[in-house]
């Protein structure tokens, strides 16, 4: 976490005051420092790649060089402890040879700078309710600054942690930003959505809820919602993310047409 030059930066300030950190923060695993002899390190790093991990976590980003929408799925597979957990996430720049504005760092080849956060700087809460396996999507829209930061040096870190108690990370996604499956492109090679996205979160909820709905480029859709006996309550423009509220309770068809001929289904159950 850097705390000065370009780096000093809200999201590192967060993250810092989040730990309780006011200088360079030593490198610890389950509280033993680095410093310790390799073997103990290893042993601990060992230990802890042992717990097994409940959480998974789909990460898809769509947009270009100059920023975009981050669209996170992160499923539960057993109830989780007590405490509150949060999804954060954060495109970071590599291989960038810090100038003189970063004072004694000038010359050297920075690595994870931080430059945007979808999810801002504090990230988004899951409230997992069950029942188990559950998933709890989310999403955040970021810019880019393409003169700045070079489109091959981005990477895109993701994290659900604790914020509270023991703080501990429950499991991580680390990837290369156009990578991706979705459709983020570099600008040499340029890929677009090649297929339509449907998705409602959280699910189940208690009656309010999002939508988020993707086409490929030139393509026109409609995302219509249905109740049970079939009768459309909902309905608009593909393309976006759409706040809905519904107040009876049932089980809610999602359907998004798209002027090719495709047609994408998801379902959103509202519980009370």
């Amino acid at each position: 976490m850097f705390h000065n030059g370009p780096a000093g930066n809200s999201y590192n300030w967060g993250r810092m005051s989040f730990y309780g950190i006011t200088g360079t923060p030593t490198v610890k695993i389950d509280g033993l420092a680095a410093s310790s002899s390799s073997s103990t390190y290893n042993t601990a790093i060992n230990n802890r790649l042992a717990v097994p991990c409940y959480m998974d976590i789909d990460v898809n980003m769509v947009g270009d060089e100059n920023g975009g929408t981050a669209y996170i799925s992160v499923t539960a597979e057993q109830a989780p402890a007590a405490g509150t957990i949060k999804v954060n996430t954060v495109i970071l720049e590599d291989h960038e040879v810090a100038t003189s504005a970063w004072g004694g760092y000038n010359g050297m080849e920075m690595m994870w700078i931080p430059v945007a956060y979808p999810l801002g700087t504090g990230g988004n809460v899951l409230n997992f309710t069950g029942p188990y396996p559950q998933t709890i999507e989310v999403s955040g829209s970021y810019t880019l600054n393409s003169a700045s930061h070079p489109y091959d040096n981005l990477n895109v870190a993701t994290y659900v942690q604790f914020s509270t108690g023991t703080k501990e990370v429950l499991n991580a996604s680390f990837i290369d930003l156009h990578d991706t499956s979705t459709g983020i492109y570099d600008t040499e090679e340029p890929l677009e959505v090649t297929s339509s996205v449907l998705n409602a979160w959280p699910n189940p909820t208690t009656g309010t809820f999002a939508v988020s709905s993707l086409v490929p480029s030139g393509t026109i859709g409609a995302v219509e919602i249905f109740d049970i006996s079939g009768r459309s309550i909902h309905q608009f423009t593909a393309g976006s993310i759409e706040n809905v509220h519904i107040e009876e309770t049932g089980v809610y068809f999602i359907r998004l047409t798209a002027d090719t001929g495709e047609v994408v289904n998801a379902q959103v159950a509202v519980i009370r």
